[in-house]
């Protein structure tokens, strides 16, 4: 049986993929980490990625994927590996040997290049606290993968032009050479363009995890149909375009979101919403406030199990 469970950290990600074999041992990929921290909030179940793993009693993880170096994705993920043994640490680009701390601009107060360089630190905190435990980290390869005898999953890369640049732009920062302003700002805003996105395979079902990488970026792309589709960037105006969704055509779609009135982004926005309605059979969020086209929802979680058979079930927790 595969488990898809989509844990409620307020604004961000986190995602976990477990098969449970019997007489064996499972198998725990998680894709994301969430924030570093996730306050609590009166009327909300939203919490640390950290907590999820503990309450779904998860000991080990066969692999950690970092679909792109946002802190809502990668942030969790230091105390995760503090806490939790990791065999895999993985991602799309990883400071070359030697890396240097990437210091922030004194005289640019800019928040895009500086949330860039303070990015990169958190990513080489990372990896060298995940080497330290003897967790291995690897670039993750572009195309299909076994992971089990029944999972598998493709990692489908970002444009080439994008992706080249990013690793550029880091290497030479990490490095400690200058890099020209806006080629750093470009970098910085192209983050959710370069995520990974990931499509996983069981018994028949397909299940794509499209990171932040905006719909109207891959809508052309030769992307095949998917049961389930975690939308990309909390469901803002920009995720996802109805060519896409048409063309992806799933039966559910998967929010992750906050219910906060205020918040300082429409997420999900609601001619998203409406939108994923009128093409999706089931529209999920992790937690929303209320709008007109749904009533305010918080959630634990959202699992789905895939059983042998490829009959798919959903439960909000």
């Amino acid at each position: 049986m595969l488990e898809i469970f989509f844990g409620n950290v307020g604004d961000g990600d986190a995602v976990l993929i477990r098969e449970i074999r019997e007489g064996e041992q499972d198998f725990n990929l998680l894709v994301d980490a969430g924030r570093p921290y996730v306050e609590a909030r009166e009327g909300s179940l939203r919490k640390d990625a950290l907590d999820y793993l503990a309450a779904r009693k998860i000991r080990h993880l066969d692999r950690m994927i970092i679909t792109h170096p946002h802190i809502d994705h990668i942030g969790g993920a230091l105390r995760i590996l503090r806490e939790i043994p990791a065999d895999r640490l993985e991602m799309m680009t990883l400071p070359p040997e030697g890396a240097r701390y990437v210091l922030r601009s004194f005289t640019l107060p800019d928040k895009v290049v500086n949330g860039l360089r303070h990015m990169m630190n958190v990513i080489r905190e990372l990896t060298d606290e995940a080497k330290a435990r003897g967790t291995v980290t690897a670039v993750l390869p572009e195309g299909p993968q076994q992971l089990t005898e029944r999972l598998r999953m493709t990692v489908i890369y970002p444009r080439r032009e994008v992706r080249e640049r990013q690793k550029a732009v880091f290497d030479a920062l990490y490095r400690g050479e200058d890099v020209p302003y806006d080629l750093c700002w470009q970098t910085a805003k192209e983050r959710n363009i370069a995520s990974l996105m990931l499509r996983f395979e069981y018994a028949g079902r397909s299940i794509l995890i499209s990171g932040d990488r905006y719909a109207s970026d891959f809508e052309e792309e030769d992307l095949a149909p998917c049961d389930i589709l975690k939308v990309p960037h909390h469901g803002d105006e920009k995720s996802v375009t109805e060519t896409a969704v048409r063309k992806l055509s799933p039966q559910y779609a998967v929010i992750s979101c906050e219910n906060d009135a205020k918040a300082k982004k429409e997420r999900p926005h609601e001619e998203t919403a409406r939108m994923l309605q009128e093409n999706v059979p089931q529209l999920l969020c992790t937690e929303n406030r209320a709008m007109k086209c749904l009533p305010e929802t918080t959630h634990n979680g959202i699992c789905f199990t895939i059983v042998e058979d490829g009959t798919i079930s959903c439960r909000c927790e």
